[in-house]
């Protein structure tokens, strides 16, 4: 992309640098002539000087992926810059973010970061899913040159296995696994609910871990040794970075509730009353249905 050279501060003409020498440098340089009346050996004369321009340092990494809300940083290495400067432009709508140290943006996540005095590394905070695409880092020299890197940000996501309903009897352990997926980091905590109410720190209600399971994926488990009646309710899984999710659990007293199997109906067992095995409350309501069937056809 070019710019104007408006963006180059500073920069001066051969001819402008020659007069902007000091006396001491002057001095130096017209030293290494031998004394003579030729005028192309007198120091007199300016012997062309060899220029080293700007490049980059191409090993600089061209790919950086962070989490929403983190800070992310874009590095650019540029070697003798000299009096050039430093540009950051966002190339999705070519707004100019930084020159130099300066910022020209009004979104302050935005600052140029010279710690290093080869790096110019572009800051951006509180990363949001906007601020994905490629950056251009550019240096204002003539022919202008330019690095690219492109920024992937990526919004975590949670899940409880089983849900969104589990039924469990009494007596047997309630064992919920929540998996937080696309997350480069570990949330720095996952927070677990029973009906609202944080059980992180309550021994008695279950216990919690957290495991980093591959590069992106963290797992977080809850487990409560022997379920109640009064552990029935909605599960919350709330990671740090992440919107959280919810199963919910229902604790069923009896040898081998009816909800529990596999093949039976699970809006069926919600209505089963207690006592009746769900087959004969089917057959039941099925004999009530017909008798009001033919009763109306009478």
């Amino acid at each position: 992309m070019s710019l104007c050279s408006d963006f180059r501060p500073g920069a001066k003409t051969s001819r402008g640098l020659h007069r902007s020498l000091s006396a001491r440098h002057r001095k130096s340089i017209g030293n290494i002539h031998r004394d003579t009346d030729d005028p192309l050996e007198s120091g007199d004369f300016w012997a062309p000087q060899s220029k080293v321009f700007p490049s980059f340092d191409n090993t600089t990494a061209r790919n950086i992926t962070t989490q929403l809300g983190q800070t992310a940083y874009l590095h650019c290495m540029v070697n003798n810059l000299g009096d050039k400067t430093v540009l950051w432009i966002r190339r999705k709508d070519g707004h100019v973010l930084t020159v130099g140290m300066d910022t020209f943006t009004a979104d302050d996540r935005f600052q140029t970061m010279h710690v290093d005095n080869h790096d110019w590394a572009l800051q951006i905070k509180y990363v949001q899913t906007s601020d994905a695409g490629v950056y251009e880092c550019q240096v204002s020299s003539d022919p202008k040159i330019s690095y690219f890197v492109n920024l992937t940000v990526l919004v975590a996501k949670a899940r409880i296995e089983g849900g969104p309903e589990m039924f469990i009897r009494t007596g047997s352990a309630i064992n919920l696994t929540c998996t937080i997926s696309e997350s480069a980091e570990a949330p720095a905590f996952v927070f677990w609910y029973h009906n609202e109410k944080m059980i992180n720190y309550m021994p008695q209600k279950g216990d919690t871990t957290l495991q980093k399971t591959s590069a992106d994926t963290t797992v977080s488990r809850l487990y409560i040794r022997r379920a109640l009646v009064i552990d029935s309710g909605n599960y919350t899984c709330g990671p740090a970075n992440a919107e959280p999710v919810s199963i919910s659990v229902h604790v069923v007293a009896g040898e081998k509730p009816a909800a529990m199997q596999h093949d039976a109906s699970p809006g069926l067992s919600s209505v089963c009353p207690p006592n009746v095995g769900c087959s004969n409350w089917t057959i039941i309501v099925f004999l009530f249905i017909s008798y009001l069937i033919v009763k109306r056809h009478r």
